[in-house]
């Protein structure tokens, strides 16, 4: 990622990136995306301030969906592992991580390491197999991505969420399909490393309402968004 891109140079940004630039957000360029790669403080900050509570938008990271009768199937061909658990993510190799929402229905997500896009390249395989029983659901334009870090996340979404999301009752890749701010929403337990994280993702057009709903949570716990670079820091 390299340093200070301009946001409205990018075809692909976060739908509510004038709010994060009000924040001192400071964007980088990410697979010919707009990402925001921090907000101004040193490094060492960020990645303690994740640590303890960090709100990250990872809305321009692609991500993709397929659903279908023969979705496992078609998934697992393409080398991915997957068990046979509903509600549950799985995290591969090369990074991706494989959330498996139903018997016939998975999101997928790009890993945060990678350089390429893995979602990319997994549907235009699928537009050449055209795999029986397993169609496309697009997920990139749909869904916002934001991820909740630090020690005390689990404590923000009590405010929120109605599902108990306290790490000792929703392990490490569990899935709730559930209700944030009265807005449907999927979460994804995703720890980095020994932190403890969520992957939220709901509906781009309430970006906006989601993240002050956030913020305004956060403020009880002295949380702060954090960029891009400071999760990069933690799972390296």
């Amino acid at each position: 990622m390299t340093q200070q891109a301009d946001p409205t140079s990018f075809n692909i940004r976060s739908p509510h990136y004038r709010t994060l630039l009000s924040a001192g957000a400071r964007f980088g360029s990410y697979m010919n995306t707009s990402c925001v790669m921090d907000y101004g403080r040193s490094r060492n900050w960020e990645v303690s301030q994740a640590k303890q509570l960090g709100l990250v938008d990872l809305t321009p990271i692609p991500r993709t969906g397929f659903k279908g009768q023969g979705v496992i199937q078609w998934i697992s061909s393409q080398g991915m592992e997957i068990g046979q658990h509903s509600n549950k993510a799985y995290p591969q190799q090369n990074g991706m991580l494989v959330g498996r929402l139903a018997d016939i229905e998975v999101i997928i997500l790009n890993g945060l390491q990678s350089r390429t896009n893995q979602c990319e390249s997994l549907d235009e395989k699928h537009a050449c197999d055209q795999p029986v029983r397993c169609y496309l659901v697009p997920r990139f334009n749909t869904l916002a991505w934001f991820m909740v870090t630090g020690e005390t996340s689990a404590e923000v979404f009590a405010k929120i969420c109605g599902v108990d999301l306290r790490l000792k009752n929703f392990s490490r890749g569990a899935i709730a399909q559930t209700s944030v701010a009265r807005i449907n929403s999927i979460i994804i337990r995703h720890d980095l490393k020994e932190i403890p994280a969520f992957h939220l993702l709901f509906d781009s057009a309430s970006t906006e309402y989601m993240w002050a709903c956030l913020m305004d949570a956060y403020m009880e716990f002295k949380g702060s968004p954090v960029g891009y670079s400071a999760i990069r820091a933690l799972v390296m």
